[in-house]
């Protein structure tokens, strides 16, 4: 459970399905790292010795036109590790304050089943009455049993029913809400911007996985399917959070609002009004 977070007129609340457990060996690929520093500051980015919560979140945001997602969560589609805890999305989604119904439009950061995959349910619409943003790149990718990872196949209904935007470009696509292109992870990887007032929410997407990327973005890391782009888009996000105060929400930390300090990740530790 998570607190909402207010931008301005904007209410952002975490839709939560829980979270895997994943090795940290994985992680950031021919880096020695110490990472009993990054354990002591931060404690809540650890599970045992050998590996970090993947938590999967989604965030809503009720602005004063509308409720809009970003991302749209993995149900059905199974995690990549067992489940240490699981709140399946029909329940996760009640939890947060939102019905499926109100929702008018889903940004998409990319089209991995952890981000998209709660788009669908059983070839139906979980969201009958919104439009799903999603960079052109993402949507030509290939489909079939060598991406299993991948819900451009599962979204082919909304497709056929005129609800996909397919538009490439960086541009407001909801009033105070901007898409940006940061590829690398994915070719079509956004982040997204809200901006309401004189305060400013960036959604990072998968440019993070875990705080020490804060601090050390130009390093590659295995999830991505372009390395190098990856820490160029990470290098020029992070920074530019860093450089405009953004509030920043992550959707695989188990605390997913911060900011870019300093000397890396900072918690947010209370809701700001």
């Amino acid at each position: 459970m998570h607190d909402p977070i207010r931008i301005g007129d904007v209410e952002v609340s975490v839709v939560c399905e829980g979270y895997a457990p994943l090795e940290l060996s994985d992680e950031m690929p021919g880096a020695r790292i110490d990472w009993g520093p990054q354990r002591a500051r931060y404690p809540w980015a650890f599970v045992g010795e050998d590996a970090w919560p993947w938590h999967v979140h989604a965030f809503a945001l009720r602005t004063p036109t509308g409720l809009v997602l970003v991302d749209a969560g993995v149900s059905p589609f199974p995690p990549v590790r067992p489940w240490a805890e699981h709140t399946p999305l029909e329940e996760a989604l009640p939890t947060a304050g939102v019905e499926p119904t109100d929702v008018r439009m889903v940004v998409h950061t990319h089209l991995h089943a952890d981000h998209a995959g709660g788009s669908v349910v059983d070839g139906e619409p979980r969201y009958p009455n919104a439009v799903h943003v999603v960079h052109p790149a993402d949507w030509s990718r290939p489909v079939g049993a060598d991406h299993p990872n991948w819900a451009r196949g599962a979204m082919q209904p909304l497709f056929e029913l005129g609800m996909v935007d397919l538009a490439a470009g960086d541009r407001e696509v909801w009033p105070g809400l901007r898409v940006e292109h940061a590829p690398g992870h994915t070719p079509g990887h956004r982040s997204v911007v809200l901006d309401d007032r004189d305060r400013s929410m960036l959604f990072i997407g998968d440019l993070l996985h875990t705080p020490l990327q804060v601090s050390v973005p130009e390093h590659p890391s295995n999830h991505d399917v372009d390395a190098e782009e990856a820490c160029r888009s990470r290098v020029r996000i992070v920074g530019r959070a860093r450089n405009e105060g953004w509030t920043v929400a992550v959707s695989h930390f188990a605390r997913p609002f911060g900011r870019v300090g300093p000397s890396g990740w900072v918690e947010e530790l209370q809701p700001k009004g």
